[in-house]
Formats: C-alpha cells, structure tokens, sequence
C-alpha cells in the first residue's frame, strides 16, 4: 500500500507528518492486501479565521471495486484526521464483506431432490 499526502494552509512539521502517516498506518494496517493507495489532502478552509474549518480528506483505492472516499470536518486538524481514518477503515471493512457475501441469485450449491 502506498500512500501520499498533500496539505494546503496548514502549517506542516515532521512532527505533524510522522503522527499523519503513523495513523495511516495504524487505521489501515489490516487491509493492506486489498487497498494500493491512500491519498490523504488536508486543508485550513478559513485560514487564520478560525472555527469549524480543518478539512481531512482520505481516498482509499482498492484492488477490487470502487474507490472509498470519506470527507471529515472540525475544529483540530488531529482528530478530524483520526475520525476520517476511522470511517474509511469501516467503509473498507463493509466493502470487503460484499465481495466476500454470495451473490443473489447465485447458485449456493444445494441440490434439490426431484
């Protein structure tokens, strides 16, 4: 799994970049095998403003289906960044489920005696 991270008006440190990718890993350390790219862009909408602005976007890319894509909002850049990860670890878990789910209107492999 790779992943990449792009930021626009947060202040970025090494110290903000390693907790970032150590909770990328830590969210999605168990879907490894099924997920190729995480992209994650974080961004201070109203700049010195304040309020309600911190904005976490995560794109997981997975080897089977569709693309999961969570947006989260809030007033920290960290824990805005932790919910989305957690959201997008249990969007991957149901979309892991699905694949795994018998199709309707499969044949399961029961007989019927006639």
């Amino acid at each position: 799994m790779t992943s990449s991270i792009r930021v626009r008006n947060i202040e970025w440190t090494d110290e903000l970049r390693e907790k970032v990718a150590r909770s990328v890993a830590f969210a999605l350390d168990r879907y490894g095998a099924q997920v190729s790219h995480v992209s994650v862009y974080l961004a201070d909408l109203n700049g010195p403003k304040g309020g309600v602005d911190k904005l976490c976007q995560v794109t997981a890319t997975l080897r089977r289906g569709k693309p999961v894509l969570i947006l989260e909002k809030g007033p920290e850049i960290l824990p805005t960044i932790n919910r989305a990860l957690d959201r997008v670890g249990h969007s991957i878990g149901r979309s892991i489920q699905r694949w795994k789910r018998p199709a309707a209107g499969r044949s399961r492999g029961y007989e019927c005696a006639v």
